[in-house]
């Protein structure tokens, strides 16, 4: 046995299975997030509806059996005192834009709907005649509501106003190079002193914001709000632990996936965005995929960009990548988190982020993650080998190594290393409410000593940022264990194998609509044998696909046009 492997059952002590934690399910529900409702076509922005959508979606909610619940209904389902109706919707606007008094109140009060509606407090707090930063532009004051109409929506039992905090709709210094971060979930960098926040200041930092919210609220509206819509629909552990403190009840989020009363502190909400129509919007509410999910992965390392020098030429660096990764067609990327290590099973060096529990190589993991993702348009998981990690840390610090890269690096997901066989998979769909489910009730007993430790460093970095998702990077041909949202398969030989392994996924039930989403087959490394497996493979049904280790950037002409989620189904 391994030296690290000893210090184990000191991690297995911290990381006990959550199943005597977990509430049993509630009531299913779903929500909606609308911000600006416009008269006409030509005054949309990407984050309004006409009138007359959302005229026609209220119809449509009265005439489908829908029922608009409110937080206090919410609540007494939680309580277990009253049910939820079937089909029960929340419905929220967020931002206080003018809209909602003289466009959305007024149908309000003719179907007698109540909504929810969140308001950012330093764009209220500002001069009647001054202007408010919206996203990047100058707006003026008067695009936004008045307390005086916002005490008459209250005053009319509809409209429940909720904070969207006081000055978090916002962007802070995240890194050294100078991006910008969503406020509530970045640490802050101080240029002057070349470091972060710690977790006390953070902290402080997110509850003196959310204080003041609720201070302002209450002396306008004449009672705190109750509920947190969170700023881009984003927070972390911390910042939650926060709102609970100060007297939060609810807290909305914009992940697109039904909700339940068991956690009304995660209420998720389908944000109708790019100007939708009602078919677009009753067809996403169902939250029912017309097929299979498609997932094209790519791997990238950092040490490139570490080794390019100056701000200057990291940044030509960077780019030349994240061009690659257009053109390729990828929408999740997975970054390794580590430089390159002297041999596969050697023990972690040096890193890309800031932690005492190793030397940092470059701190450019975080730019790279938002960069990419932003500019990309991608999903991005980050990676780091759990065997070679505990080898160099010790697996006691192993959690607390995830957690620091989480912090310092948001992203959508974390990518662990399966050290061998896992017990057999059982085929379900790819729900990702299900699949936390599981993960959370999971009984450690029944797994191996490094698929518990790498859990145990999923679940720290989770404490950082609650909605991770869990991709398994499996050295078997299988399918993912149930509590995995993704399951990375090792890379086919060559194209026939692609065939051969996509015709044995899908006599197992793994390519079927519901579940495809959840198997990525990673391609050949030779690039000559990448175009026949990627066809091979999408003719027996697969609709994920991967590029691990990293690919050549930017690619062939023939890889991308053929390994390109915007192609996808193949057509022969």
């Amino acid at each position: 046995m391994r030296p690290w492997l000893a210090a184990l059952l000191l991690v297995l002590i911290a990381a006990t299975p959550l199943a005597a934690e977990v509430k049993p399910a509630g009531q299913r529900f779903v929500s909606i997030a609308f911000h600006d409702v416009a008269d006409r076509g030509g005054e949309l922005e990407s984050d309004a509806v006409t009138s007359d959508v959302l005229a026609q979606f209220f119809d449509w909610l009265k005439g489908s059996g829908w029922t608009a619940v409110s937080l206090n209904d919410l609540a007494a389902a939680a309580r277990g005192t009253r049910r939820l109706p079937d089909n029960a919707i929340l419905i929220t606007f967020d931002d206080g834009l003018r809209s909602l008094y003289t466009r959305v109140f007024p149908l309000l009060k003719l179907y007698g709907y109540p909504v929810v509606a969140s308001l950012v407090g330093s764009w209220m707090d500002a001069a009647p005649d001054g202007t408010v930063l919206y996203g990047d532009r100058p707006v003026p004051r008067t695009a936004f509501i008045s307390w005086e109409e916002a005490r008459e929506m209250q005053a009319s039992g509809l409209v429940e106003f909720a904070s969207h905090s006081y000055g978090l709709h916002s962007g802070v210094l995240g890194n050294p190079q100078g991006n910008l971060l969503p406020a509530a979930i970045a640490w802050r960098y101080d240029r002057a002193t070349q470091s972060y926040e710690d977790d006390a200041q953070y902290r402080a930092r997110i509850r003196g914001d959310l204080a003041r919210s609720r201070a302002l609220m209450a002396a306008h509206l004449g009672r705190a709000p109750r509920a947190l819509v969170w700023p881009f629909g984003r927070h972390t552990g911390p910042a939650l632990q926060a709102a609970r403190q100060l007297g939060f009840e609810f807290a909305l989020t914009l992940d697109p996936e039904p909700s339940d009363t068991s956690d009304l502190y995660s209420i998720n909400r389908y944000f109708p965005s790019r100007t939708p129509g009602l078919g677009e919007i009753a067809r996403n509410l169902s939250f029912e995929r017309d097929g299979p999910t498609t997932r094209r992965i790519a791997c990238v390392t950092l040490d490139g960009l570490a080794a390019a020098g100056d701000s200057a030429g990291q940044d030509e660096a960077l780019g030349h990548m994240i061009e690659g990764l257009r053109a390729l067609g990828a929408n999740i990327v997975i970054i390794d988190a580590n430089a390159a290590l002297t041999a596969p099973d050697a023990p972690l060096d040096a890193v890309f982020f800031p932690t005492p529990l190793r030397p940092l190589r470059a701190d450019v993991l975080s730019r790279a993650a938002w960069q990419i993702r932003t500019r990309a348009g991608v999903d991005v998981f980050l990676h780091l080998p759990i065997g070679s990690a505990a080898a160099a840390v010790g697996a006691t610090h192993v959690p607390a190594l995830f957690a620091d890269m989480a912090r310092h690096a948001p992203s959508t997901g974390i990518v662990i290393d399966a050290p061998g066989p896992l017990a057999p998979a059982t085929v379900i769909p790819d729900l990702p409410e299900d699949i936390r489910h599981r993960r959370a009730v999971l009984d450690f007993a029944a797994l191996d000593s490094q698929t518990r430790l790498g859990l145990a460093a999923y679940r720290e970095a989770a404490t950082i940022d609650p909605r991770l998702r869990l991709m398994v990077a499996l050295r078997e041909f299988t399918g993912p264990p149930d509590w995995a949202d993704i399951g990375l398969l090792p890379p086919v030989a060559d194209a026939p194998q692609a065939a051969a392994l996509a015709g044995r996924l899908r006599a197992a039930g793994w390519l079927r609509p519901d579940v495809a989403g959840r198997v990525a087959l990673s391609l050949p490394a030779r690039p000559e044998e990448q175009v026949e497996a990627v066809r091979s493979a999408q003719r027996r049904g697969v609709s994920v696909l991967a590029l691990c280790p990293e690919p050549p950037l930017p690619p062939a002409t023939a890889l991308s046009a053929a390994f390109s989620s915007a192609t996808y189904p193949y057509r022969p």
